[in-house]
């Protein structure tokens, strides 16, 4: 019998955000396993957002012969090359922090269900941007277990 592949999807834009908040919960057994286990994929799904990132940079932006981005005196601006506006790497950029990824948890199901149900009963209160990536987080995990599995 195959098991039912259980996924979570979050914005590339969203993964710091997330990885941070699921730090600041206060979590044992179960949750905390599914919370470290998560944590590791967020990461790195942050660590390839910022690969691409880098290299949609690199399309848009001028770079030196070491591959490094060339600025311009104010060492914070990247310099356009010629063929290309802002507006066009602003527009790439934006579909890159919009786009979605999966993470599937089926093999770690049960470490994730005990961090959707430790988060579903939550006693203690939250606010800023700890309690708005909760309601990420939440839905995330209610899509995944909240029917009952």
């Amino acid at each position: 019998m195959s098991k039912t592949s259980v996924q979570l999807r979050f914005k590339n834009g969203e993964l710091v955000n997330v990885y941070q908040a699921l730090q600041e919960y206060k979590l044992k057994g179960r949750a905390s396993l599914g919370r470290t286990w998560l944590g590791k994929r967020l990461a790195d799904a942050d660590k390839q957002f910022n690969e691409d990132r880098i290299a949609t940079q690199k399309v848009y932006f001028q770079t030196d012969d070491d591959g490094g981005f060339v600025y311009q005196a104010d060492k914070k601006t990247l310099i356009l090359k010629d063929d290309y506006t802002m507006a066009e790497a602003q527009s790439n950029f934006d579909e890159l922090i919009k786009e979605e990824i999966t993470i599937d948890v089926s093999q770690y199901s049960a470490r994730i269900k005990a961090l959707y149900q430790a988060l579903e009963d939550y006693p203690y209160e939250m606010d800023g941007q700890v309690a708005q990536v909760y309601a990420i987080l939440f839905d995330e995990l209610d899509k995944a277990y909240g029917k009952g599995e």
